[in-house]
């Protein structure tokens, strides 16, 4: 075990041996059986990157969370969450492993912690464009609002919820024995990441609409890229990140002609109607990773949802409804150097290869798995041992809804029909497609409520992934020490 961990569960038990507060714990077994190539789609992907990709797979999970509270509103939390896979990219790993302390809705914590800021439903929608629960925590320092705060003198009509971090990628190991000989990659890859949402709605519930507007950055930043050497990652650098703006001659060209570093993101916008026995809301996720993104020049290219929360009702609790589309790109062609040269306001054209880069060829992933959106296909799923995205053009169609068949069982399913066309620059011969659900039914006895048992049956079809068919179980205990 590295010492920088047992650094850190010393503290976590120390705190716990001294504290007077009981300690949570949680056990998961899981395990699942698949005839094809692959775990099916939907039972690998949004599981924070713990789900094997292989098929007959299984994990065992175990998780201690300790809280101390004092002042009324001041809060310490550490937790160490460990995970034991098979046929995984792993066999042992930190899931989480963090400690923390926030006052009322200001949140800091320090370490790897699953987090999930975005407007888009975790459970039901296909995933975040930015971050959607698909790959594993990065260690990082977070500072956040993590709930909707009332801004001042605005009389709880208008809030915000926000957050600021900086991180450190840990998958070198994984990296280095899945490249390809003489292929290009990025070590010590650094990250950071920014959000802002605001949220409009009546605290008197007179009037019945809401609206959420939303900005999420990322950024990619430092490490080491293999055919160049050290990237630029001093403190001037660091704020040239957090400005986006362009490197200076130690950078790569294209750093410096762009701007330094990885850089992507998401316009958010979200109506709502809110009544006494339905919500109803339309929403609008743009991406962008440029210029050309930042003004809208791919406009199509986001996710386009729609969801119905139903209240008071049973069997049928919630729908939500999303296409994505991501084959603009803002054109096919990139003339940055020349644009760059004869017209230095110039946004660049387009084939922005979304979630690729050349500073950083392992891409918007960690550990092979997407970090955001699950349909843009992870470099897990690369037959070459490639660590970039190959299929990152892609048109999908959503459906996820859920509910409760009783008391103690609930159920949540998932369908999607979706196509890849490759990439701008290596496109495939022929559109590939696939169609990919899920459904899921999870047990919750009122005699032992500290267990919980849940199974899923999944499928796909298709040449996107192959034709999978999988069925799993997952059996979990939680409760309190001391209690």
């Amino acid at each position: 075990m590295p010492k920088k961990y047992a650094f850190f569960l010393f503290l976590f038990f120390s705190y716990t041996a001294y504290s007077q507060d009981s300690l949570d714990y949680r056990v998961d077994l899981f395990g699942s059986v698949s005839s094809g190539k692959y775990t099916p789609f939907w039972m690998t992907s949004n599981t924070y990157g713990i789900v094997p990709l292989r098929p007959n797979n299984g994990y065992a999970r175990g998780d201690l969370d300790w809280k101390h509270s004092f002042l009324s509103e001041v809060q310490i939390e550490t937790e160490a969450d460990i995970v034991a896979a098979v046929k995984h990219t792993s066999s042992f790993w930190f899931q989480q492993l963090y400690a923390a302390a926030s006052y009322r809705n200001m949140v800091l914590f320090i370490g790897s912690k699953e987090r999930y800021t975005s407007m888009l439903d975790k459970n039901l929608s296909m995933g975040d464009m930015t971050f959607s629960p698909n790959a594993r925590p990065s260690p990082e320092i977070n500072f956040s609002f993590s709930d909707y705060t009332t801004f001042p003198f605005t009389k709880r009509y208008i809030k915000f919820k926000a957050d600021f971090a900086f991180g450190k990628a840990l998958d070198n190991n994984y990296i280095l024995r899945t490249k390809v000989l003489g292929a290009t990659y990025t070590l010590n890859t650094l990250y950071h990441h920014k959000s802002l949402y605001i949220k409009w709605e009546d605290p008197t519930d007179r009037f019945p609409f809401f609206g959420i507007i939303g900005l999420e950055h990322a950024a990619q930043w430092g490490g080491r890229l293999s055919n160049f050497g050290n990237q630029p990652s001093s403190l001037k650098d660091l704020i040239r990140i957090i400005l986006c703006h362009g490197g200076n001659s130690d950078a790569t060209l294209g750093d410096q002609i762009n701007v330094l570093g990885n850089h992507l993101g998401t316009y958010n916008v979200k109506i709502g109607f809110q009544g006494k026995k339905v919500q109803a809301a339309l929403y609008k996720q743009h991406y962008y990773e440029d210029k050309s993104g930042l003004e809208m020049a791919n406009w199509r290219d986001g996710i386009w949802g729609g969801e119905i929360t139903f209240f008071n009702q049973q069997y049928l609790q919630k729908i939500v409804v999303e296409y994505l589309q991501t084959t603009n790109q803002s054109g096919p062609f990139l003339f940055l150097k020349y644009d760059w040269i004869l017209y230095p306001k110039a946004r660049g054209g387009g084939n922005d290869s979304y979630y690729n880069n050349g500073g950083y060829p392992n891409g918007w992933s960690y550990f092979g798995r997407a970090i955001g959106n699950p349909i843009l296909t992870s470099p897990e799923y690369n037959a070459d041992h490639s660590l970039g995205f190959e299929d990152n053009r892609v048109k999908a169609y959503h459906l996820g809804f859920d509910g409760n068949i009783s008391d103690e069982v609930s159920y949540r399913t998932l369908f999607t029909e979706m196509s890849g066309w490759g990439t701008m620059t290596k496109p495939f011969l022929q559109k590939e497609s696939d169609f990919s659900s899920l459904f899921e039914c999870t047990y919750n006895p009122k005699k032992q409520k500290n267990w919980r048992f849940a199974v899923q049956v999944s499928f796909d079809i298709g040449d996107m992934y192959s034709d999978n068919f999988g069925c799993s179980v997952k059996i979990s205990k939680s409760g309190i020490i001391g209690k």
